[in-house]
């Protein structure tokens, strides 16, 4: 347990309400993980580290109440974040934009439905994959099933809980660095080592809850692990739990889709990553560098539209559909069957960007998908740095989101992942510009104003 403690507040000026509660989101059966094709395709029953959802309520109901919340999964689906603001809708009035759900991408986590393809891989990495044409054995389909129901159940628990816990607390905010991650596409590409930190502190001075972000992916353990865990994010929060006793810690992820740990595939690199984030964190937290948000967030939304490079022809797609060993063929296979059973591919990516601005002192900028690097950098270039903090993962984790060098570029990021998350083609170069500028319109004019020449 730390020593350190916040001084006691003698009154509650420039406090904020402020809620806080957790759930076990652990899979109550065996189930498939997701996150490697080349992972074992038995169901998991071990749980080397427990899965949570973690949610922070900030405001009054007067001030329109907002919701954070991560899940320690690969990724969300649209469909289970709106059916939990259809919820909070009829109990609180809230719209989408008060409701953020971040994933923490941990390749440890069950199938949630997005990387359905991954299920049926055959074959192990280096080798050719196959892919296997029929359903999932129906144990495994229903227990998928099952868990997804859960998981709605208990978005919706923690979700109300948190808005239940609401009371008077103070929240400041800064940002320090962790260096463990290395892009993965090139030696000495971009990466992002900013590690943003909030801190929520009740007015007698103890800490509440502390929520980190960090740029990296959660694959410190490999595709050997068939474990059900939350890599280096849970450890990381278990260790800053355990040094600041009764606080919650919460891990969401910047713009990590090319980025990753630079040992991987034991279990003593987990460690070493959990502590050094948990050790900046402590620095950061004793400094004197953090800055006081003084009101809930003002949120808004966005949905966008990301075309596609091309939409296959239906002889292309038969083709296509005679690799048997690649992703492109058994991608091809499920669009033919799609398009006999009368549906039309889609042309676009529907796509959603979220901002909560706590005042101009602090930007939270929400991006659905696994953004790449080159959006983190851009928009820490176009304006001040000091001021955003960037999620990815948050929402909808539909597909990776390429930048224009990346889909130049090629590789998997751009193209091979776009099969794996069902979807026709890479995106067009002009998705970077289409959410950069979606993402411009969305700052508050205050800040715009100040807008780094």
């Amino acid at each position: 347990m730390s020593s350190y403690s916040q001084p006691i507040h003698k009154d509650l000026n420039g406090s904020i309400e402020v809620g806080l509660a957790e759930a076990d989101i652990t899979p109550r059966t065996p189930i498939r993980l997701s996150g490697f094709g080349a992972r074992s395709k038995t169901e998991s029953d071990k749980v080397l580290q427990k899965l949570y959802a973690k949610a922070i309520a900030f405001g009054s109901d007067a001030q329109r109440p907002s919701i954070f919340i991560t899940v320690e999964l690969l990724g969300i689906q649209w469909r289970v974040t709106s059916r939990l603001i259809e919820q909070l809708s009829k109990r609180m009035g809230m719209s989408q934009a008060q409701v953020a759900i971040c994933a923490t991408h941990t390749h440890g986590g069950p199938e949630i439905g997005c990387l359905i393809n991954h299920l049926q891989c055959r074959g192990e990495y280096p080798l050719k994959y196959s892919f296997s044409d029929s359903l999932l054995e129906l144990d495994q389909l229903i227990h998928i099933a099952a868990f997804n129901e859960m998981l709605s159940e208990k978005l919706e628990e923690v979700a109300l809980a948190a808005l239940r816990d609401r009371r008077p607390a103070f929240v400041d905010w800064g940002q320090g660095e962790a260096s463990f991650s290395e892009n993965r596409r090139a030696e000495g590409g971009p990466v992002d080592h900013a590690l943003p930190v909030l801190r929520i502190t009740s007015p007698e001075g103890a800490i509440r809850a502390v929520l980190v972000n960090y740029a990296c992916h959660g694959i410190s353990l490999g595709p050997d692990v068939n474990e059900i865990h939350s890599d280096w994010m849970g450890e990381a929060q278990k260790i800053i739990e355990a040094r600041y006793h009764g606080a919650m810690a919460l891990i969401a992820i910047g713009c990590a889709g090319d980025l990753h740990p630079r040992l991987r595939d034991k279990m003593e690199h987990m460690q070493a990553y959990g502590r050094e984030i948990a050790d900046n964190v402590d620095h950061l937290l004793k400094s004197a560098h953090l800055q006081p948000l003084t009101e809930p967030p003002a949120c808004n939304m966005k949905w966008i539209r990301l075309p596609f490079s091309s939409v296959p022809s239906v002889p292309e797609l038969i083709e296509l559909a005679k690799e048997d060993t690649t992703i492109k063929g058994y991608y091809a296979r499920l669009a033919l069957d799609r398009i006999q059973r009368g549906e039309n591919l889609p042309e676009d990516l529907k796509y959603p960007i979220q901002t909560w601005s706590f005042g101009d002192k602090m930007i939270m900028i929400n991006l659905g998908g696994e953004v790449v690097v080159d959006y983190a950098v851009r928009l820490k270039n176009e304006w001040d740095a000091s001021r955003l903090w960037i999620n990815s993962y948050a929402n909808d984790v539909s597909c990776y989101i390429a930048s224009c060098r990346v889909i130049k570029e090629g590789g998997y990021e751009a193209d091979a992942s776009m099969y794996w998350y069902n979807k026709p083609s890479p995106l067009s170069e002009e998705a970077e510009d289409l959410v950069v500028h979606a993402v411009n319109e969305m700052i508050p004019l205050s800040v715009n104003k100040e807008r780094r020449s």
